[in-house]
């Protein structure tokens, strides 16, 4: 077992660097296969992770959060329209900024995501030494999830926080191992099931904005496909999760490296109910029997379907001319739409 060298930690400040160190000492046990789903909220994350709970192989759990707390990073659920411009919310940013590039946590961030866990009822025990240092918070995180798994008697264990989509650079370096799975849903609803939400539970009421919606769909679809291609990740549609539950499911179980297991289909409903926290009722859905669902259709009218279908497509033109002529993007980039009230 390779021993972490303090004084090598620090003179290698930089984030990668940081990580592997700590990994490398990260012992593996019986786990044998460790698993983030990620992917932008309202995509069919929790979907996907109730079927692969109900695995007689798998060990899945509710959502940790642990980097967002860890790191205080929110960058990734703002508009451009939002991002802080006074003087001492600039500070702030550029100082957690500043953390997150030298490997460093706050111990007030680092206590709040452990309690977060312990909330959870998981063994979770924060680093006694270089608890200052990103590296050793998040190989005490992976020991938890790994000792959670092992107690269920489970070689494999599924972390879902949709959100830890924006930090797979520091968990890939972490977890050497780490098999991602981004789940990815059609804009238009995505923006329907966010609207909805926000409508319907105070938490989500940001996205009363369909901006936001639509920006927040966006930023999420472009952090995934950074990673397509890569063997260690797989993208799911949500559509064919609903549409052909048995052979999506398959080629996910296929990805693990897991056996087929025919008798999760009679129990992952109700197993789904322990992944659930008493302060997630918009999750209630996944409880139901699987079925597709018109998000855009059900909840937005008229204006505002027109409205969304027309930034998505503004949205789909800025991507594909980000490599054309000056004069084809800017004759493109330069339509402006309204947004409708609300």
């Amino acid at each position: 077992m390779r021993t972490v060298n303090a004084r090598r930690m620090q003179q290698h400040a930089c984030l990668a660097d940081a990580l592997r160190e700590a990994a490398g000492t990260a012992p593996t046990g019986h786990v044998r296969r460790r698993v983030f789903i990620v992917g932008c909220p309202r995509s069919g994350t929790t979907l996907l992770q109730s079927l692969l709970h109900a695995h007689r192989q798998i060990r899945s759990l509710p959502e940790t959060h642990f980097l967002p707390l860890l790191l205080g990073s929110e960058e990734h659920r703002r508009c451009d329209a939002d991002r802080p411009r006074a003087p001492v919310a600039r500070l702030r940013r550029w100082r957690r900024d500043l953390f997150a590039r030298w490997s460093l946590v706050e111990p007030r961030r680092a206590a709040r995501a452990w309690s977060f866990l312990r909330s959870l009822e998981l063994p979770a025990h924060m680093p006694g030494q270089g608890r200052w240092r990103l590296g050793p918070q998040l190989r005490a995180f992976v020991h938890t999830l790994d000792a959670h798994a092992l107690a269920m008697h489970k070689p494999i264990w599924v972390e879902k926080t949709p959100d830890h989509l924006f930090y797979i650079d520091h968990l890939s370096a972490a977890v050497d191992d780490a098999r991602f799975i981004h789940v990815q849903r059609e804009g238009r609803q995505v923006v329907g099931s966010l609207y909805r939400a926000a409508r319907e539970h105070p938490g989500w009421r940001p996205f009363l904005s369909l901006e936001k919606c639509v920006d927040r769909w966006e930023t999420a679809w472009r952090e995934s496909e950074r990673w397509r291609g890569d063997a260690r990740h797989l993208h799911v549609s949500h559509d064919a999760l609903v549409r052909a539950p048995g052979e999506t499911l398959a080629r996910v179980l296929a990805f693990l490296g897991c056996d087929a297991d025919d008798t999760l289909w009679s129990r992952y409903r109700s197993m789904a109910n322990g992944l659930i926290r008493a302060d997630e009722p918009w999750k209630a859905g996944n409880l139901q029997p699987l079925r597709a669902r018109d998000a855009f259709g059900d909840v937005l009218d008229a204006s505002q379907r027109d409205w969304v279908e027309s930034a998505l497509a503004t949205r789909a033109a800025s991507r594909t001319v980000a490599h054309a002529p000056a004069s084809t993007a800017t004759r493109l980039t330069h339509t402006g739409i309204r947004v409708p009230h609300a």
